[in-house]
């Protein structure tokens, strides 16, 4: 190789390292933006909307979907609500820990996919629940009412084997009559 072509393959690898380090500049730039717009309250979450959109929302119950961003329609003994849907280790272990609050018309739905007694704790919470076990076939299992933040480091388990664990916020067991043997209705992940 000449040296001309040397200095021609140098000059574009170094432009092409230029551009690289231009676009991740540009990137980081952008995300420092929207963090920035975030911290100011000048940026909103776009929130989808379906054709069967099971709760109605006002702007100012908007808010919550920055703690719960993902959620799926389900009913739980009839009671439409929203599930935000813990199905990885990670998400199970974390739950509504150091959540400040949880909206009327959503729950946490742990789906473990292995029937288990599951047990369930208080560490980190900041209200009082009511929990629920369910079978895969949706039948609710077993129920813990007014689970109070303070019973850590108590755990709560089943005594039948449950398919999923949903939490809620306390009271809406006895709001919604709400039982043993009462249905929950759980979309399947290809619907």
């Amino acid at each position: 190789m000449k040296v001309a072509e040397r200095i021609v393959m140098v000059a574009i690898v170094l432009a092409f390292i230029a551009g690289g380090v231009w676009l991740y500049a540009a990137v980081q730039y952008q995300h420092q933006q929207t963090v920035d717009a975030v911290a100011r309250g000048e940026f909103q979450i776009p929130i989808a909307t379906t054709t069967d959109e099971v709760v109605t929302e006002t702007a100012s119950s908007t808010d919550w979907r920055m703690l719960y961003p993902e959620t799926i329609p389900m009913t739980i003994a009839g009671a439409p609500v929203l599930a935000s849907v813990a199905d990885s280790l990670p998400e199970r272990i974390q739950g509504l820990s150091n959540t400040p609050y949880l909206p009327d018309n959503v729950v946490k739905l742990f789906a473990f996919g292995v029937n288990g007694t599951h047990s369930i704790w208080m560490k980190d919470m900041n209200y009082p629940l009511d929990i629920l076990w369910v079978s895969e076939a949706g039948e609710i299992v077993h129920l813990e009412v007014n689970v109070s933040p303070d019973s850590f480091p108590t755990s709560y388990a089943s005594p039948v084997p449950a398919w999923y664990v949903i939490e809620a916020n306390a009271g809406f067991v006895a709001t919604h009559g709400v039982a043993v043997g009462s249905q929950v209705l759980v979309p399947l992940a290809n619907e």
